[in-house]
């Protein structure tokens, strides 16, 4: 099973330093859902390499791996250059990620172009990936709602999963005893 795992920037959930508090607390609760998808047969586990919850992701999928779990990581980035806006300490974290990345390349070999680009990269993450695992809370406006949006109208018509991951099921796994 291929899982596309997509959410929040890290400015759309207030996290502007990499060391607070709720990265911790994210990675946690992504850890205890990537668990989920590897007992249910994931195999792969695909991100577009932007900030916040992709690399949050693909930092706990390169623990998973060390701590010897089978399973990969595909960073699938939309465009060359989309990372020119990124700080240091983002790039740096995004070429560890594909420093370690199972597979990695451009779904367009060119930079950005136009915003049609992003229906034809959506179009291509969902049919290259079984199901979705997707930050989103609809009371809380992000880019991510675009992909979720054609996520939504692909599973009308075509057997995908899609799994949102809304504030409340976060601030649920604190409420249960999350330690950090």
């Amino acid at each position: 099973m291929r899982v596309l795992i997509s959410g929040y920037r890290p400015y759309e959930l207030g996290i502007f330093k990499p060391d607070q508090k709720e990265v911790t607390v994210l990675k946690a609760f992504i850890r205890s859902k990537l668990l989920e998808y590897i007992d249910e047969g994931a195999e792969w586990f695909i991100i577009q390499g932007y900030t916040g919850i992709e690399l949050y992701a693909a930092e706990v999928i390169i623990e998973l791996k060390e701590a010897r779990y089978d399973i990969r990581l595909g960073v699938l980035m939309p465009f060359h250059q989309f990372d020119d806006r990124y700080n240091e300490v983002d790039r740096e974290t995004l070429n560890k990620v594909l420093a370690e990345s199972d597979f990695k390349d451009y779904i367009y070999k060119q930079p950005y172009a136009n915003p049609g680009m992003f229906k034809h990269i959506n179009q291509f993450l969902i049919s290259n990936t079984d199901c979705a695992l997707i930050f989103f809370d609809e009371e809380a406006e992000a880019k991510v709602r675009f992909l979720y949006n054609t996520i939504l109208e692909f599973s009308e018509k075509n057997p995908y999963n899609i799994e949102r991951i809304q504030f409340d099921e976060i601030n649920s796994f604190i409420d249960t005893g999350f330690e950090d």
